[in-house]
């Protein structure tokens, strides 16, 4: 019978008797997807990015360790692995696992599948969050840049968006990309799965750039965050966000457009316009919303004022690309097909990156290129005014907060209103505020009668902001950008630009103008002068006609000569481009010739291989296949040799010889040979015709025996030797085979011979065999010209040659005639061998000897290199003059190379000995030459050059032994040594010389000035040399010095000149990182930046000099303030300054202080005021203690009595200096001088007035004898009382500057601290109870020092009010004011410990109900 199964039988074997117990589910399904790679790989990528991002959501937002580096690289770095894996590690991962798994798992499932869960659902959503709403402004800043990290990453080989692969089915993240090799096949790929593929392609990047999108919008609604500095900050980087991401979205729309796919362009469209609005609305509409926050922010603290100014830069960046975006590319009035126009079109749409509205494609309802169009014309306006203005005309209020207020809505373009609307409503009135301004000067500038000019009446037009430098730069280069980019708008950013160009920012002075300093005012000029030449230089400034509102532009700001060559190059680049083809490629051709010039290693590398490769090429094709030379193994290169041999096969098979040698008949004659040659004979090499057979070119025949029993020789040549020779001699162009043979082999017998000469003559004990052998040498150098040297002294040329090339690369002075000297060197290469062959090691050589055998007979022995010499100069007068002169600098450059071959290799004994050597007899042998040139000069001045081993011996290393320690010391000790000989050639010739006392002074002074390298002793000896030896000689060389020290003086001038612009900027952006020095004055003189300090130390060693020679002339301190005082030498007047207590102190006792101040006073022009004030301030230097003399402060007061200003009157700037030595009585009649000058000489004369009294600084000191006035100089302590009793009306200072002198010395903590106050005060109180007046400002002066000093409250309370009390304050109504409103001040300060409530109850009855009455008790 069959048995029925139970349904619930097998829930029923799954309950447990246990009370708790549930029914046990089916894990199969549980562990299968757990099984699943797809489902683990998920998870590990998730589990990644869930770990990142939990680590970037918990970030405080301050970086860790901000010396490493910044929280915005800190947050990025803690981002890395989400972009890692949500472009890279995904798509790979899909790829591996449906490589691994292909019949579980397909590739278009896994990456779908992975995408969703990684990027769609996790990332994105994730970092959209962040980047909208977190606290932080920089992580929200991360967040907005990861959008843009994630969209460069996508479109990479293998992530999701590339487009790299070539092959269709390996696109996007289905293939590796363009990184892979070629071994990948191209899979199967049908047409339905190729649109799927593309469709989700579409759909993924309209994802990324919609949050991207997105992300921006709220970042730019103002009020993002309470502080103006947070809120500007994090809508600069929503502003830099929208830059990014707006020609990657009108790409996409313009791709989805093209694909019919309406609706999705729009999709993206309408964010996109909000982004627009938004950005917009930063920009213009902050007045009308009533924050005002960039004004607030520029005038707050240096923070808010830089991230004020990012906002507004990033706005006018914004624009410009608006302005690109939505505009044409097309080039105005150019007919279609032209080739021209073809060309051009084909090199703009190169750039990927660039959109216009050519890109987009015609026929949406919404988004058309007319309202697209319209924004970008505005756009374009409203950048216009900026440039022309300096910021935005102001707008109709009206309109502003219409513009606010629809702006604000936020209705996402419903309701019926166009997408276009709620921009242009912004747009409309910010252009057609400028058109307003622009358009009303224009008709001016016509009313006027000059065509085309402007008239802009800057003081009444009225701006909504300013620009700053960043921003005005931002602008110009967006104007200037546009021009060239859309030639449509050429023609009106060349009239812009060159109108702001011709009125500029800072007027005609370039002073400051509104937020812009003096130096951005500066740059600013600099940017639109370039701006205009760039635009001149384009060929579209002749096109469009505006050449000559360029050209006029730059002609006003004295740049003719440079807009007349920028329009020459931009007619030729016309020209060029309407020629025909060969035109095109001999401009190609040219280009390409002049750019080829590849001076790298490797090619230099490459070069070399190909010519020596050559060369052993011609080598095998001389010699001929036969002598026994083996062809290559491979086939190829041995047909190769074989066919390029064939034309120098022999016509009859060579003679084989039964050794390399040829057998000689042994007798008497072999026998000599060989001892005279020492052996050499027996080493005959057969290829050379002189050895083999040289001797059968002379036949001797004997005649008959004579009377005298001689016999008559007859010595006849060798025909065919003869004919060789006669053929040679007629030119190369007849030559045969065999006469070419002849030439290179005579050539080479005579190198030999002449080494052989040379190396006899080093080798001799007898020095009038030597000195034989090196005058032979020394004729036969200069006869054979081009023979080359044998292998025995080709190191000395090598060295010749060496030696003149690195003389030609440190002496760029001299560069041309160092050349010829190389040239020379290459064309004589036995002369040049010569010259050297004493300064190459030899090894050990034999010590020469005289005729009676003594071995000191060197003196009389001539060395080769003045043999050499001595034939060039004697042959100069009849032949090249220039040989002697060439000839000198080869020698003298094997010299100094050889010595500084031995400051290399300190280790080498053998190199130090020759340097030694040569050095040591350098002077001796200069002196005995015939004539003695500047070059030569210039490279005797470079031995001084020993700063690289100075600094080797000066540095202490644990890893130095002993011995390499005390080798450096020995090379440096010798370096030195030299350098002193080079400091005495120049000596003597300066001496001796005077055809060359001019370029010897010259090379002594540059190396004391510091022009010429030198280590800091040598270049003391060198300043010593100059000063001490060469100045006092004669009065020739001392002129010869003054005009030296002029020339270097002048150098430097033109470097600071040159380099101020670089070190203002330097300066500014050191300024920004330090705080304000307390001491201005002693902080002026010292270097604000790195490249300030360069170029102080550049240009101080001439200034020192030249001072020092202003001590011996005083006359000449004139040079050095003119040159001081030029427009931009800034540097160079600070080392001036910097080094006057120098010169005033030896030219005071030289010549007296009071004559030196009086004598430039008569020389210092009104520029150069600065440097006399300099000058005097440091005759009478603060920290001297003795008093400034009697006869210089007459010479003060004589040169204020003479330097008078414009308007006629005095200045106190020139007694200042001397205030201390005066005595108190006449200070007292000059305080109202003083109060009248400006507030740093108000402020000087007070400090220096007290200088000398230290002691006294709390102190009124009172006259020994009234009778006489003693007292000299003014305490603090008196000056403020003498300040307050300054009758203002009787000497006609007004009341507030009286006031504000007063202000000054109280805001100066330094100088009149809470002591000094309080002794001034406490002094006039006790006048005041003597029956002495009140000063007028003595209250105020009260009330000031309650606000200010705390520390003075209880002796104001407790002291000084009762006294006034005591001595009736109240008679006076003026001070019985202020007592009463002091009083209050501290009546109320009970909580301090402190109150005036005891001052005010001891006023008498009435006095005290009056009090009440004003001030009732709380």
């Amino acid at each position: 019978m069959m048995q029925i199964d139970d349904p619930l039988d097998p829930l029923s074997q799954q309950i447990d008797d246990d009370d708790n117990a549930a029914i046990e589910s089916d894990s199969s399904k549980v562990d299968e997807e757990e099984e699943s790679p797809l489902l683990l790989a998920l998870d590990d990528l998730e589990s990644r990015l869930v770990t990142a991002l939990n680590e970037f959501k918990s970030h405080s937002g301050r970086a860790s360790n901000p010396a490493v580096s910044n929280i915005h690289d800190e947050l990025a770095s803690i981002l890395r692995p989400v972009v890692e894996v949500a472009s890279h590690a995904g798509p790979a991962t899909a790829r591996a696992l449906a490589s691994t798994y292909p019949h579980m798992l397909n590739l278009d499932l896994c990456v779908d599948e992975i995408y969703t869960r990684v990027n769609s659902d996790l990332v994105l959503p994730v970092v959209l969050e962040s980047a909208q709403s977190d606290i932080v402004p920089a992580k929200r800043a991360a967040s907005l840049a990861l959008f843009h990290t994630l969209h460069v990453e996508w479109q990479k080989a293998g992530s999701y968006l590339d487009g790299t692969t070539n092959a269709p089915s390996l696109a996007g993240p289905y293939g590796p990309g363009i990184t892979s090799g070629g071994a990948i096949s191209n899979p199967p790929f049908n047409a339905l799965e190729a649109s799927r593929r593309s469709q989700i392609r579409a759909a993924r990047k309209a994802e990324l750039l919609r949050r991207w999108v997105q992300s921006a919008i709220p970042n730019l609604a103002p009020g993002t965050f309470t502080s103006a500095t947070l809120d500007a900050s994090a809508a600069g980087r929503g502003v830099l966000s929208a830059s990014a991401a707006l020609k990657p979205c009108l790409r996409y729309m313009a791709e989805r457009i093209g694909s019919a796919d309406d609706a999705g362009a729009l999709r993206l469209f309408l964010p996109v316009m909000r982004m627009i609005e938004g950005v917009l609305g930063r920009l213009f509409l902050e007045r009308a919303r009533g924050g005002n926050n960039m004004n607030e922010l520029e005038q707050g603290s240096k923070g808010g004022a830089a991230a004020g100014d990012s906002l507004r830069a990033s706005c006018v960046k914004f624009l410009e690309i608006v302005v690109l975006c939505f505009s044409n590319r097309a080039l105005p009035g150019m007919v279609a097909g032209s080739q021209a126009a073809l060309r051009m079109q084909k090199r703009e749409t190169t750039n990927a990156n660039d959109f216009s509205l050519e890109d987009l494609p015609p026929g949406h309802p919404i988004i058309t290129r007319e309202g697209l169009e319209e924004i970008g014309e505005y756009c374009f306006s409203t950048l216009r005014g900026l440039v022309l203005l300096g910021g935005q005309a102001a707008i109709d209020p009206n309109l502003l907060l219409a513009a606010a207020a629809s702006s604000s809505v936020g209705s996402d373009f419903m309701g019926g209103s166009s997408p276009f609307t709620q921009i242009l409503d912004i747009l409309k009135p910010a252009a057609l505020a400028f058109l307003k301004v622009e358009s009303a000067a224009e008709k001016a500038g016509a009313e006027s009668g000059d065509k085309g000019s402007i008239i802009l009446d800057r003081s009444s037009i009225e701006l909504d902001f300013g620009l700053s430098q960043k921003s005005y730069s931002l602008s110009i280069n967006a104007v200037q950008m546009l021009a060239t980019k859309r030639p449509l708008f050429f023609k009106d950013s060349s009239t812009c630009l060159a109108r702001r160009t011709i009125d500029p920012p800072g007027g005609a002075a370039g002073g400051p103008e509104g937020s812009l300093t003096k130096a951005a005012v500066t740059g600013i000029r600099v940017h639109l002068r370039s701006s205009c030449l760039t635009l001149l230089r384009h060929f579209l400034s002749v096109t469009s006609g505006c050449w000559e509102v360029l050209a006029n532009a730059l002609t006003q700001s004295g740049m003719q000569a440079q807009a007349d060559r920028a329009l020459i190059a931009s007619r030729q680049q016309l020209d060029l481009m309407k020629g025909g083809r060969a035109a095109r490629n001999r401009a190609a051709i040219f280009y390409t010739w002049d750019t080829s010039a590849d001076n790298s290693r490797a090619a230099k590398r490459q070069r070399d291989t190909d010519d020596a490769e050559a060369t052993v090429r011609a080598a095998k094709m001389a010699r001929g296949l036969g002598s026994g030379i083996q062809l290559p193994t491979s086939m190829v290169d041995a047909c190769e040799l074989v066919l390029l041999n064939l034309e120098n096969l022999p016509p009859k098979r060579p003679p084989v010889a039964a050794s390399t040698q040829r057998k000689h008949p042994m007798d008497l004659d072999f026998v000599m040979d060989a001892v005279i040659t020492n052996g050499a004979s027996l080493s005959i090499d057969e290829n050379h015709w002189y050895d083999r057979d040289g001797g059968d070119a002379w036949m001797m025949e004997e005649g008959e025996l004579g009377e005298d029993g001689r016999r008559a020789l007859t010595f006849t040549m060798n025909s065919k030797v003869l004919d060789a020779a006669e053929k040679s001699a007629q030119g190369a162009d007849k030559l045969g085979d065999s006469e070419k043979a002849f030439v290179e082999q005579s050539k080479l017998a005579a190198s030999r011979a002449f080494s052989r000469v040379l190396m006899s003559s080093s080798n001799a004990r007898s020095g009038a065999v030597a000195d034989f052998g090196k005058q032979l040498a020394a004729r036969l150098a200069w006869t054979l010209k081009g023979v080359k040297p044998s292998n025995d002294i080709e190191n000395a040329h090598a060295m010749a040659v060496e030696a003149t090339e690195n003389s030609l690369r440190k002496g760029a002075a001299s560069e041309e005639t160092l050349a010829g000297s190389l040239e020379f060197a290459l064309d004589y290469p036995l002369v040049s061998s010569c010259l050297a062959f004493d300064l190459v090691p030899k090894g050990p050589t034999v010590p020469l000897r005289d005729d009676a055998g003594s071995s000191n007979s060197a003196s009389f022995v001539s060395s080769l290199s003045m043999r050499i010499l001595n034939e060039a100069y004697v042959c100069s007068f009849n032949e090249n003059k220039e040989n002697y002169e060439k000839c000198l600098d080869v020698f003298v450059s094997s010299v100094v190379n050889a010595c500084d071959l031995s400051n290399k290799t300190p280790h080498d004994s053998e190199k130090k000995r020759i340097a030694n050597t040569a050095a040591s007899s350098l002077p001796q042998q200069l002196a005995a030459m015939p004539s003695v040139t500047g070059t030569a000069l210039n490279l005797v001045g470079s031995l001084c050059d020993i700063d690289e081993i100075s600094k080797k011996a000066s540095a202490k290393s644990s890893k130095q032994t002993i011995a390499e320690s005390a080798a450096l010391h020995a090379a440096k000790a010798a370096a030195e040594k030299r350098a002193t000989a080079a400091l005495l050639i120049l000596r003597d010739v300066a001496f001796q010389r005077d055809a060359m006392r001019g370029p010897a002074v010259d090379c002594a002074v540059a190396i004391a000035s510091g022009r010429l390298p030198g280590s800091p002793p040598i270049e003391d000896k060198a300043l010593k040399l100059v000063m001490n030896v060469i100045f006092p000689k004669n009065s020739d060389c001392a002129d010869k010095v003054v005009e030296s020290a002029t020339k270097e003086l002048e150098l430097a001038a033109r470097y600071s000149i040159d380099n101020y612009e670089k070190i203002v900027k330097a300066n500014e952006a050191s300024s920004k990182k330090k705080d304000k020095p307390r001491n201005a004055a002693k902080a002026a003189l010292l270097p604000q930046s790195d490249e300030e300090k360069i170029a102080l130390d550049r240009v101080r060693k001439p200034v020192v000099l030249f001072m020092a020679l202003c001590v011996r002339r005083p006359e000449i301190i004139k040079a050095i303030m003119e040159m001081s005082c030029r427009e931009g030498a800034d540097v160079l007047a600070k080392a001036v300054k910097t080094n006057m207590p120098k010169l005033t102190k030896a030219a005071s006792v030289k010549h007296g202080a009071a004559n030196i101040a009086l004598r430039v006073s008569d020389m210092a022009s009104e520029r150069e005021t600065p440097l006399l004030l300099s000058l005097l301030d440091n005759l009478a230097p603060s920290t001297d203690k003795s008093l400034p003399s009697q006869e210089l402060i007459d010479a003060c007061h004589e040169i204020q009595k003479n330097r008078l200003d414009a308007d006629g009157k005095t200045s106190s700037r020139y007694i200042i200096p001397i205030v201390s030595g005066m005595k108190r009585d006449e200070l007292v009649h000059k305080i109202p001088e003083f109060v009248r000058g400006s507030d740093d000489i108000f402020k000087a004369s007070l400090r220096r007035m007290a200088e000398k009294l230290g002691r006294y600084v709390l102190i009124f000191r009172d006259e020994p004898d009234p009778a006489e006035s003693t007292l000299r100089g003014m305490s603090s302590c008196e000056q403020m009382v003498y300040l307050h009793h300054l009758d203002f009306h009787a000497v006609g200072i007004p009341q507030k500057r009286y006031l504000d002198s007063i202000r000054l010395c109280l805001e100066d903590d330094e100088v009149f601290n809470d002591r000094v106050v309080q002794a001034a005060l406490d002094h006039m109180s006790g006048k005041f109870l003597e029956g002495e007046s009140l000063p007028l400002a003595y209250m105020r002066t009260i009330i000031l020092t309650c606000s200010k000093h705390e520390s003075l409250h209880s002796w104001i309370c407790h002291v000084l009010l009762p006294r006034l009390v005591e001595g009736n304050v109240y008679t006076d109504k003026r001070q019985w004011e202020g007592w009463m409103r002091c009083a209050k001040m501290l009546e109320n300060t009970r909580d301090h410990g402190v109150s005036s409530l005891e001052a005010i109850q001891k006023l008498p009855e009435e006095q005290l109900k009056m009090y009440r009455a004003k001030y009732p008790q709380k």
